[in-house]
């Protein structure tokens, strides 16, 4: 057997780092972040908690690498709407909003709980409220393009929609009626 390429180095270390944030996602969703341990995280990733060291200096970090790769998301649906006009894009943005309110109900969960936990909503506040000021700045100028009197207000309000869908879908899940809020969102936009 020959030794690995440098390629094969980086992929094999990025496959772990994603297993060490996957593992640690779970536990922080299922555990809360302060009952998490790293010797539970690398468990959880299958691995030695001094090899997670090696990936990881802190659950601090993990959870900074947790955020990234959440909000990595959030900038892959910002590169599919750049050519779009406003209302498509807004039309966009509702639809995958509501497919990944289906699709990723744990993520969902965890940013919640974590909005929740003020003792660990302190360690990621700054790039949270970076993304969040960011999407409000996107929706602002798509409101801006089709004429809104106010649309740094619309902005907020249409966050607010999505976020208390997300929300309300967590709370009753099948029992949430989500495609008639997509429709009745759609249809108050007329997309």
């Amino acid at each position: 057997m020959s030794p690995r390429t440098q390629a094969q180095n980086r992929a094999l270390r990025e496959e772990t780092r994603q297993q060490i944030l996957l593992a640690a996602f779970k536990a922080f969703a299922e555990k809360g972040y302060s009952s998490a341990s790293m010797s539970y995280i690398a468990k959880e990733a299958g691995i030695s908690k001094g090899l997670s060291y090696h990936y990881f200096n802190s659950k601090e970090e993990i959870l900074q690498g947790i955020i990234d790769m959440l909000f990595a998301v959030g900038q892959g649906i910002e590169e599919a709407v750049k050519d779009m006009g406003a209302k498509e894009q807004l039309r966009y943005v509702v639809e995958m909003s509501f497919e990944y309110f289906q699709k990723n109900t744990d993520t969902v969960r965890f940013m919640t709980a974590l909005a929740l936990q003020p003792e660990v909503m302190h360690l990621v506040e700054e790039k949270v409220k970076f993304q969040k000021l960011h999407g409000l700045k996107q929706y602002e100028e798509i409101f801006k393009e089709l004429g809104y009197d106010d649309p740094l207000a619309e902005a907020y309000a249409f966050g607010a929609l999505l976020d208390g869908t997300g929300i309300g879908y967590l709370a009753m899940n099948a029992d949430y009626p989500l495609e008639r809020m997509k429709q009745k969102i759609l249809k108050k936009y007329q997309l």
